[in-house]
């Protein structure tokens, strides 16, 4: 699982530094205009490009077959894509922390807003990675789409509702989103994991 992994990150090397550059750019602007949403939220699409990409590489060289034939499980390979997955969602979501380092960001508003765009983020992830084995990749990147544009609809009724309910409320509000995102990710990966064991190559 592991060598599927570092893999998925060699071939994404090119792709992966393209990311790094938005992110900087998305950093630098969110910085500069004094607006954390607009950083916070690019945390709900990093999650997915990255599997998205490696699945769609996987499928055109006929990777996952020789990885079968080569001893690695069905239960691994779809795994490693988590793997993948978390290890660009994650570090993107916690540099929005790096926010409250600016005197001016440090609000309780700002921090609720961070937990709650990474729990978004989380959602998506959990909901799209199993489609990405059951109705492959270029179908994916619809429904992908769609869920985005959903989430940021809703990201912005949520972060309107923290901002208007306020203390407490707003703090379960957020704390109820990043939850469900944390919790829903054993779930999606066992869900994943059952859809995988049942394809055919």
């Amino acid at each position: 699982m592991i060598g599927t992994f570092v893999k998925d990150l060699k071939n994404l090397s090119g792709q992966l530094l393209y990311y790094a550059i938005i992110i900087v750019v998305f950093f630098g602007v969110g910085a500069v205009s004094g607006n954390v949403y607009f950083y916070a939220g690019l945390s709900i699409f990093c999650g997915v490009v990255a599997p998205l990409s490696a699945v769609s590489y996987d499928e055109k060289d006929n990777w996952d077959k020789f990885a079968l034939a080569s001893g690695v499980t069905r239960s691994e390979l779809a795994v490693s894509r988590y793997l993948l997955g978390l290890s660009v969602l994650l570090p993107v979501w916690a540099l929005s922390f790096l926010f409250f380092a600016i005197p001016s960001f440090r609000t309780a508003e700002n921090l609720l807003a961070v937990f709650t765009f990474g729990g978004l983020g989380l959602i998506v992830f959990d909901c799209v990675l199993p489609l990405i084995y059951r109705i492959g990749v270029e179908k994916s990147r619809v429904v992908y789409m769609i869920v985005v544009v959903a989430v940021m609809a809703l990201s912005v009724g949520a972060a309107s509702l923290v901002e208007l309910a306020g203390g407490d409320p707003a703090r379960v509000i957020a704390g109820i989103i990043l939850a469900l995102g944390v919790l829903g990710v054993p779930v999606s990966a066992a869900v994943s994991c059952r859809i995988y064991r049942r394809k055919d190559f």
